[in-house]
């Protein structure tokens, strides 16, 4: 059991109960099928009450099961309308035995009365638990679909992916560097980023850097070092597992090495430029 389900899970039912409770109070306050002469307004709440937190675990059973199933909407309805008819009866036993605790004159009642007091109170409420519990399903079912969708290059990126001149990793963060001149921190992993870049023509040069072709001006060389230097100014890092990588790219075609005397030659035209 995941820790995530078993939060569902409680909260679910937390949610079911508290909604039972405003009913319950509801219906103990206002009194239907001429309880409200039974008595007071306490003893009616707590009656409803203990109908009412009973029930909802009771159908509230019944609804998960038959949800669980995954049928055709007219045998989930069927099931449930089914499910209520029988569960009803056991069901107002516990409460007839409960109501006459509290007001013995309730014994002049036949069990086909409570049977059908019960139904007609039932019935309603676990078809709106039904529908409620239908759509918590479908909206997590939709929550866990976009999380495992990819992202899209304008929802994480803030661009399409041919205004992406490279990412770079801070920390638990990307720093997404558009063609425009600015750029965006989003949170996500490198990974994340790069899947929403699509088929965009590029390379992950570092751990912590990606770089579109179009973006390289030219290939610096410091040692057994190398360097992208973009368009944008930034200076990218290119680590030695990647140098193969960027070779058999064509990206070396522009290497150069730093001026002696401090002068950096003339910069060359951005590799893929069109």
């Amino acid at each position: 059991m995941s820790n995530a389900w078993q939060r569902d899970f409680l909260r679910d039912w937390a949610v079911d109960l508290a909604i039972a409770t405003v009913c319950a109070i509801f219906l103990g306050l206002i009194g239907p099928f001429g309880s409200y002469l039974n008595g007071p307004a306490w003893q009616r709440v707590a009656f409803q009450l203990a109908c009412f937190w009973s029930g909802i675990l009771l159908y509230g059973s019944l609804i998960r099961v038959v949800l669980r199933f995954q049928l055709r909407p007219w045998m989930t309805w069927t099931a449930i309308v089914l499910g209520v008819a029988i569960l009803t009866v056991p069901f107002q036993i516990w409460t007839a035995w409960i109501g006459v605790s509290i007001w013995p004159f309730l014994r002049r009642l036949g069990p086909l009365d409570w049977y059908v007091q019960g139904l007609i109170t039932a019935l309603p409420v676990v078809l709106g638990f039904t529908l409620l519990l239908q759509a918590r399903r479908h909206k997590r079912h939709q929550a866990k679909e976009a999380d495992d969708a990819p992202p899209t290059a304008f929802g994480l990126l803030g661009a399409p992916p041919v205004a992406v001149l490279c990412l770079q990793m801070e920390d638990h963060y990307v720093r997404v560097h558009h063609i425009a001149g600015h750029s965006r921190l989003v949170l996500a992993t490198l990974n994340q980023a790069m899947t929403a870049l699509g088929t965009a023509d590029g390379l992950q040069v570092h751990r912590s850097w990606w770089v579109a072709r179009k973006a390289v001006v030219r290939v610096v060389t410091e040692g057994r070092n190398l360097r992208l230097q973009l368009v944008n100014g930034i200076t990218a890092p290119v680590s030695r597992s990647a140098v193969a990588m960027v070779r058999e790219a064509g990206w070396l075609a522009t290497e150069t090495a730093p001026d002696k005397r401090g002068v950096e030659p003339a910069r060359a035209g951005p590799i893929g430029d069109t």
